[in-house]
């Protein structure tokens, strides 16, 4: 059986452009939020909804729903929040070469990076893997996802049996849809940034 995974990212933070916001809770900014719309109607008739308890995601789902897209339950999961930087949350990537320039190099190694303070690079795919695994093993048609733009890029690197080293190829634009099809033979990336 052909399933699909709709994910969506959650639309603009009230976050400076170009700082690592990983746990950090922030509201939405209002800004491009109208692109939801298209992506609510694509979305409207999925019945499974899954989403990262985060601030900007819950109130992100409160702007779908607000554009006619209603699940009548959404599971929110912990395993779908963004990464965790730890001190380095906030911070542009400037400001953290110029700070960390030995940890820097560190996090070129990624898998085993550890941020500051925060989340091993490992472990967050480990979290993103088991959801993938989740719904893999489900026997919906068409899941609906709302979480953040690591996990999306994680998750497209796993489904495609990349390796999540890759995850910077893909752009995840706020206010996006991805679609992802999985077949017992791997995974397709059918949809990206509609």
């Amino acid at each position: 059986m052909t399933m699909q995974i709709f994910l969506v990212r959650h639309g603009p933070t009230t976050a400076a452009s170009g700082v690592l916001a990983g746990t950090t809770e922030l509201p939405l900014s209002g800004r491009g939020l109208k692109r939801l719309g298209d992506i609510a109607r694509k979305m409207a008739p999925i019945q499974h909804w899954y989403a990262s308890p985060q601030l900007r995601v819950r109130q992100t789902l409160d702007v779908l729903a607000g554009y006619g897209c209603s699940p009548s339950r959404v599971c929110h999961d912990e395993r779908l929040r963004e990464i965790d930087f730890g001190r380095w949350e906030m911070q542009s990537f400037a400001d953290i070469a110029g700070k960390y320039p030995d940890l820097v190099d560190d996090w070129c190694n990624y898998l085993d990076f550890v941020f500051p303070g925060g989340e091993r690079v490992r472990d967050f795919i480990e979290r993103v893997e088991a959801m993938a695994d989740l719904f893999r093993k489900t026997e919906k048609e068409r899941i609906a996802v709302v979480t953040h733009g690591g996990v999306i890029r994680t998750m497209i690197c796993l489904v495609l049996g990349i390796s999540p080293r890759n995850y910077l190829l893909f752009d995840v634009a706020p206010a996006s849809l991805t679609i992802l099809e999985l077949h017992h033979e791997g995974g397709l990336l059918k949809a990206l940034n509609l």
